[in-house]
């Protein structure tokens, strides 16, 4: 071969060599991570959570007798803590209302919101079980983004609760129109992501 030809190669599969990745050593890469936490902290909220927010439900309703509620809280703490999913922390939800108006025919008890509070706080909690593995972590700085609206939420809730506590008793024209309307508000504004790298979609 001509040894021109025979350089010329030699260049080129050096060109070759230097231009793909596969043939170039990898760099050294230093990472750092902020506080974090552990899985098995946010399952340990849900064993706290859960019975909480089912017992809170059923204490405003005299008529469950007590094996019942406390059966139906094992069991959604059990669920959840093997399937933290939206959707789980959706239906014990769900349950916990019925736990709340479902044997009772008065008017919307003020302590409604005390069990809304505890709902949303299960949701979150959820959220982040089902993206966090038992064992893994997840920095704190992760954890909190969206606090603003989630400060918001779980505020204006119990700012209501309070007022609703207060005015018992009271008649006030339009205030059912102005207390269902601020909760809707409450909902929308829970459920909105407005694109945050924080939703409620699949991970």
């Amino acid at each position: 071969m001509n040894p021109i030809t025979e350089l010329t190669a030699q260049l080129h599969r050096l060109r070759l060599r230097l231009t793909d990745p596969a043939h170039r050593p990898l760099p050294d890469i230093t990472t750092q991570t902020g506080p974090t936490l552990r899985g098995w902290v946010l399952r340990l909220a849900l064993l706290v959570l859960t019975p909480l927010l089912l017992l809170t439900a059923a204490a405003r309703t005299p008529d469950i007798p007590d094996g019942v509620t406390w059966t139906i809280a094992a069991l959604s703490t059990g669920l959840l803590l093997a399937r933290p999913t939206p959707t789980t922390a959706g239906g014990i939800t769900v349950v916990a209302a019925v736990l709340l108006w479902g044997f009772t025919t008065e008017p919307l008890d003020p302590w409604a919101l005390a069990v809304a509070l505890l709902a949303y706080a299960l949701t979150r909690t959820t959220w982040w079980a089902a993206h966090v593995p038992f064992h893994g972590r997840a920095e704190i700085s992760a954890l909190l983004v969206g606090w603003r609206r989630d400060l918001v939420v779980l505020a204006t809730t119990g700012l209501l609760g309070a007022l609703a506590m207060l005015a018992s008793g009271a008649t006030v024209p339009g205030a059912v129109l102005l207390a269902a309307l601020a909760i809707v508000g409450i909902a929308f504004l829970a459920l909105a992501t407005g694109g945050s790298p924080r939703d409620d979609g699949r991970g």
